[in-house]
C-alpha cells in the first residue's frame, strides 16, 4: 500500500477503538472489565479503557503496559520498540492534536 513508518504507526492508532474477540481471532479473552458491559454485544478484549473514544489512549496505553486487561499484540509492541517506529508513536502518546492532524492525512491516503 506503501505507507512509511509514520503512517503504519499513526494508523496503528485506530485501535484505540473496538475489541478482539477470542472466538474470531483466538486472541484476547472472552471478557474484561472494560468490555463485560457493553454496548451491543458484550465482552472481548480491547486496546484501551474507553474503546468507544477516539483519542490517542491507544499510543499512552501502550507505552505505559500497565493494564493486563488490555490486549498488546507484537504488531502493537513493536511501534515503542522499533527505531524507525518509536519517534512516532512517542510523538502521538504526547500529543494528541498531532495525532488527530497524521492520522487524517494516513487514512484519506
Amino acid at each position: 500500500m506503501g505507507f512509511n513508518d509514520q503512517e503504519i504507526v499513526v494508523l496503528s492508532g485506530a485501535h484505540t477503538l473496538g475489541r478482539v474477540r477470542k472466538d474470531r481471532s483466538g486472541l484476547g479473552v472472552d471478557e474484561t472489565k472494560y468490555t463485560k458491559d457493553g454496548p451491543g454485544l458484550k465482552g472481548g478484549t480491547s486496546w484501551t479503557p474507553d474503546w468507544l473514544n477516539f483519542n490517542n489512549s491507544y499510543f499512552t496505553e501502550l507505552k505505559a503496559r500497565r493494564d493486563a486487561d488490555l490486549i498488546v499484540m507484537d504488531t502493537d509492541a513493536c511501534i515503542f520498540e522499533d527505531e524507525g517506529f518509536r519517534p512516532w508513536a512517542e510523538k502521538y502518546a504526547a500529543d494528541q492534536d498531532a495525532f488527530f492532524a497524521d492520522y487524517a492525512v494516513a487514512h484519506k491516503k
